[in-house]
């Protein structure tokens, strides 16, 4: 077997850097793919179903694991009490009814910014050749061939064209500030998440170097946590002020530390897209440091920050334990398995881990107040 795909004369590669990569053959089929969108999305017939199956399209593969975690901190955050939140008013805690009736709120915070960064990434023609390209991937578990590419995206399956993309931005971008500020109270946050997109992708921030890229990355992730925290508690119940209102110095804290976290260990994403980051010119942890260092970058920091956490917030062994263990998991995992499948499984237990790392306010606060009493 041929250790590349060969496009057919008649097809059009659009130039990259450093690389030609293939656009979706002309008669619409699609390569192999082993991240393939879930079985019960399917293009619907009607206007209304078409825009929610190019939704969810453009956002599956950050729902879990972008929007979950940090959903989670926010949520946690809000059931901190005095440890993360400070009030305006004069109860000194919000009900775990109140942040749960807030849930949705929190996910549309996180959901409609995500859009936004998504369509930005998903429109660039690096990102659409990437999409649709193959990648050959060795798997030592079987001796087969694998791909790695998401030909079903929006813009590589031709529902829509970047320049929809192009479009629909213009009139996204201010209704979602729009809708951040006046009904959800967190406009500010919504106007740095927009910056941080433009640097990311218009300004190719996330092609520039890992370092550069894990930085924006791991500041989006403090302004997205921060944010979900103050739509989860309402902005009616914070102070009113600027971009980390609202919260204590001990939330303020928590939240720097997780993004130190991010920015340490994000590299980590790279691991499972090693060939499609050189086939586009990104230079990622993997390609620049190598394999096996890049690894290790992930797993040294992995088994000092669960106890670093568990630390901060005077965690014992019963509460600090279990994230303990699976973030060592995940150190282990990094240094002893690799292969597309498995670091894909390795990413999804690191964002699993970081939603454990979130529950450590707020188990430790109600612990101590139970301790209290």
């Amino acid at each position: 077997m041929s250790d590349s795909i060969q496009p057919r004369p008649q097809e059009q590669n659009p130039k990259i850097e450093g690389e030609n990569l293939p656009l979706p053959p002309a008669n619409g089929s699609k390569l192999k793919s082993h991240d393939e969108p879930p079985s019960h999305v399917e293009h619907g017939s009607s206007r209304l179903g078409r825009l929610f199956c190019v939704f969810w399209l453009l956002t599956e593969s950050n729902a879990l694991t972008f929007v979950g975690p940090n959903t989670v901190f926010g949520l946690c955050g809000a059931l901190s009490g005095s440890w993360m939140v400070v009030r305006s008013g004069n109860d000194d805690e919000v009900s775990v009814l109140g942040v749960l009736a807030r849930l949705a709120l929190v996910i549309l915070f996180n959901w409609s910014n995500l859009f936004v960064f998504d369509l930005a990434n998903q429109r660039l023609p690096e990102s659409v050749a990437e999409d649709a390209l193959g990648m050959h991937h060795y798997v030592k578990a079987s001796p087969s061939l694998e791909f790695e590419n998401k030909p079903w995206r929006p813009v590589p399956s031709g529902l829509i064209t970047s320049d929809h993309i192009r479009r629909a931005m213009l009139y996204l971008i201010p209704l979602v500030v729009a809708l951040n500020h006046f009904v959800l109270g967190v406009g500010v946050e919504s106007l740095v998440i927009m910056a941080l997109t433009w640097l990311y992708n218009d300004l190719r921030g996330g092609d520039e170097g890992y370092v550069t890229r894990n930085a924006i990355i791991a500041f989006a992730f403090g302004i997205y946590n921060t944010g979900s925290v103050k739509v989860a508690v309402g902005s009616d119940a914070t102070s009113t002020g600027g971009l980390f209102a609202g919260l204590s110095s001990e939330g303020i804290v928590w939240a720097a530390m997780v993004s130190v976290v991010i920015f340490t260990t994000m590299q980590v994403q790279d691991l499972q897209d090693v060939e499609g980051d050189r086939a586009r010119g990104r230079h990622s942890a993997p390609i620049v440091m190598g394999d096996r260092p890049a690894r290790w970058s992930v797993a040294v920091p992995m088994l000092v920050w669960p106890a670093a956490g568990a630390w901060f917030w005077g965690a014992g062994l019963a509460l600090g334990g279990p994230q303990v263990i699976l973030g060592t998991l995940v150190a282990v995992r990094c240094l002893w398995y690799s292969g597309l499948q498995a670091d894909k499984l390795t990413w999804r237990l690191w964002c699993l881990w970081t939603a454990m790392l979130y529950t450590l306010p707020p188990l430790c606060y109600h612990m101590s107040a139970y301790v209290k009493a």
